[in-house]
C-alpha cells in the first residue's frame, strides 16, 4: 500500500473517530454517572465534588453517585477509575494527591498522570497551618524555633503519605530547614482530631475542615498556604508574609477521565462543569468551605497536571518521601 493511501486511511479513521465521538456526545450521558474519589467522606475534596456533583447532576438530567475509595495516597480510587469503561460515566474526584503518585508508586500498571485526561478542575483551597492551642504558639516562627531546637521531635499529621496536606509541610520544612516525624492518617479529619487532643504537633489542613475548629477556639492556625489571605480569615497571615516565603501550596480539587476517553465527551463535561461552577448556587457553598472555583479548559488542565506532577517530583526527592 501507497504512503498516500495509508495517509489517506489513517486521515478517514481519524476523522470517523471525531464524527462518531461527537456524535456519541450529543446523547451524552445515557446513564447514571459515577464519581470515584480518592478520600474519605467528608473530606474537603469529597464535600468539593459532591457539591459540584448534585449541579451537575441536574444540568445533566442524570443521577451522579460519589463513590469513596480512600487508601494508598489515592492510588486505589485511581486504579478503578482508569480500568472504567473511557465513556465518560466514570470519572476520577481527584486532589492534589495526584501530582505525587507517579514518584511515590512504581508498580501501579498505569501512569497516574498520562493515562488521564483532564475533565475539570473544581476549586483551589488554601491550606492551614493548624497546631494545638496548648502549645502557646503564636506565630509560625515559634513553631520553626522549636522544631530547630528539637529535630524531629515534634509530629505532623496528612491525609496520607503524598496527599496535599503532606506535601505543604514537607515543602514548609524544606523552606525553614527543619525535620520532624510524619504520621499519616487515612483523610484530614482524623488527624485534626489528634491536634485537638495535643498528640500532634501541627497540621496542614484544606480551609474546609478547619476554619470552623479554628474559629470555635479548638485549633489554633497561625498561617495560611496561598497566595492571598483568605476572606474567612483575614487576620491570618500567609506563609509568605509570615517569613517563609517558599511554603506556598496549592491545594486543588478536580475531575479526570480515562484517557481513551472521547475528547467531545471531555468538551461536554467540561463545559457543564464550568456552567455550574458559576452558578450563585455553588460560587457561595465553596465560599463557605474557603474555596474559591477553579476553571480550565480540559487541556489547561492537562498542561497543569504534568507542571503540578513536576513540582511535586521535586519535593518528593527533596525531602525523601517513600511510600509506606
Amino acid at each position: 500500500m501507497g504512503t498516500a493511501n495509508i495517509k489517506l486511511r489513517f486521515g478517514v479513521v481519524a476523522i470517523t473517530a471525531i464524527v462518531t465521538g461527537s456524535s456519541y456526545a450529543q446523547t451524552f450521558p445515557v446513564r447514571p454517572m459515577r464519581l470515584i474519589g480518592i478520600a474519605t467522606p467528608g473530606s474537603p475534596s469529597d464535600v468539593i465534588g459532591r457539591a459540584a456533583a448534585e449541579v451537575l447532576a441536574r444540568q445533566l438530567g442524570v443521577n451522579i453517585v460519589v463513590e469513596n475509595r480512600p487508601g494508598a495516597g489515592g492510588t486505589i480510587a485511581a486504579g478503578a477509575a482508569v480500568r472504567s469503561e473511557p465513556d465518560g460515566h466514570s470519572l476520577l474526584l481527584t486532589a492534589s494527591a495526584q501530582s505525587g503518585m507517579p514518584w511515590l508508586y512504581n508498580n501501579l500498571g498505569y501512569d497516574p498522570i498520562r493515562d488521564f485526561a483532564g475533565v475539570a478542575t473544581l476549586a483551589e483551597l488554601p491550606n492551614l497551618l493548624v497546631v494545638p492551642p496548648q502549645r502557646g504558639w503564636a506565630s509560625i516562627k515559634d513553631l520553626i524555633a522549636v522544631a530547630k531546637n528539637k529535630p524531629r521531635a515534634l509530629n505532623f499529621g496528612s491525609g496520607g503519605v503524598g496527599s496535599g496536606t503532606h506535601m505543604s509541610s514537607e515543602k514548609l520544612m524544606l523552606a525553614a530547614g527543619v525535620t520532624a516525624t510524619h504520621v499519616p492518617y487515612k483523610g484530614t479529619s482524623e488527624g485534626l482530631i489528634e491536634v485537638m487532643a495535643g498528640r500532634l504537633d501541627w497540621f496542614f489542613s484544606p480551609a474546609a475542615a478547619a476554619v470552623p475548629l479554628v474559629k470555635d477556639g479548638r485549633l489554633k492556625a497561625l498561617a495560611v498556604s496561598s497566595k492571598r489571605r483568605m476572606t474567612l480569615l483575614p487576620e491570618l497571615p500567609t506563609t509568605t508574609e509570615a517569613g517563609v516565603p517558599d511554603a506556598e501550596y496549592q491545594f486543588w480539587v478536580g475531575l479526570l477521565a480515562p484517557r481513551k476517553t472521547p475528547r467531545a465527551v471531555v468538551a461536554k463535561l467540561n463545559a457543564e462543569a464550568q456552567k455550574a461552577l458559576g452558578t450563585p448556587e455553588l460560587r457561595e457553598r465553596y465560599r463557605m468551605l474557603g474555596a474559591e472555583t477553579l476553571l480550565m479548559k480540559p487541556e489547561e488542565f492537562d498542561t497543569f497536571l504534568l507542571a503540578d506532577a513536576e513540582a511535586a517530583g521535586k519535593i518528593v526527592k527533596a525531602a525523601g518521601i517513600k511510600a509506606q
